[in-house]
């Protein structure tokens, strides 16, 4: 393995447990005790750019921001073994007419998928949207998250698509090996699941490693930590970020038209990763 391709891509559809895995490999890698110090950047975040780069990036256009992006994250790859990158952009081979991602220095994409029912719920919150709403932009091929044009915008914009061309965005490049990860199976089979994420990653740990994390990073202790110290990336829509972290929620809040329209629009994916109603 080259020293230089440290990457590890942490892609999702939003609310699909992306934070979950993050703060799990930071506990693993960097022994974090806090949720709020996270050393796990997002790709979209203009804040870890402008640190990086050390420079006011506020003027900069999101054209040469992203130029500049590639840049900052090919220079820290170089300086860091296990560099996991949360990320919730579609896949897209080019952008602006640069390569999407700094591939070169890329060495896996482990992606998260989550029951889209129980997405819809979660991330009407987040958006504070109604589940129609949010069922409509999940069904959206263009919707764009972080776009407004307002110039103090703390990310750059991240296109979705639709929940089931985002991940078919991943899995169908050929430029990097992706490893697809269930929430459910995070859910209801920790130990196993968060050891075959640290293999796919290629990072070595011990199971005493392993039982320290899989703890620090339960959806109790994390939501005390929350309610204590409060959470940064919360939605300001949402009053908390840790909400149920169950699965299968959906059948108590989502009407029988509700499940359809996600069916009948995603419905190869539903039944690929064994999500049907």
């Amino acid at each position: 393995m080259s020293a230089n391709r440290s990457i590890i891509w942490l892609a999702s559809y939003p609310k699909s447990g992306n934070t979950w895995v993050r703060t799990f490999l930071s506990r693993m890698l960097f022994k974090t005790n806090h949720i709020n110090h996270l050393q796990i950047p997002i790709y979209s975040s203009k804040t870890f750019i402008e640190q990086e780069a050390d420079m006011d990036i506020s003027e900069l256009t999101n054209q040469y921001l992203h130029k500049l992006r590639l840049f900052v994250f090919t220079e820290k790859a170089q300086q860091i073994l296990h560099f996991p990158v949360k990320i919730h952009d579609k896949y897209h081979p080019t952008l602006y007419g640069l390569p999407f991602l700094p591939i070169d220095v890329s060495r896996v994409v482990i992606y998260i998928i989550r029951n889209p029912f129980d997405i819809a719920i979660s991330f009407s919150r987040h958006l504070g949207k109604s589940i129609d709403e949010t069922i409509q932009i999940m069904n959206n091929p263009s919707y764009t998250l972080a776009s407004s044009t307002q110039k103090y915008q703390i990310q750059m914009p991240q296109t979705l698509g639709t929940w089931s061309q985002h991940l078919k965005s991943w899995i169908e490049q050929k430029q990097l090996d992706v490893h697809v990860i269930r929430y459910e199976d995070l859910l209801h089979d920790t130990e196993k699941t968060f050891a075959q994420i640290l293999h796919c990653c290629q990072i070595p740990f011990t199971n005493s490693q392993l039982s320290d994390a899989i703890q620090f990073t339960s959806f109790e202790n994390l939501k005390q930590q929350e309610q204590q110290y409060g959470f940064e990336e919360k939605s300001v829509h949402s009053t908390v970020f840790f909400h149920t972290g169950k699965s299968y929620y959906y059948r108590q809040y989502l009407t029988c038209q509700q499940i359809d329209r996600i069916y009948e629009q995603h419905y190869d994916v539903i039944k690929q990763y064994d999500y049907e109603p």
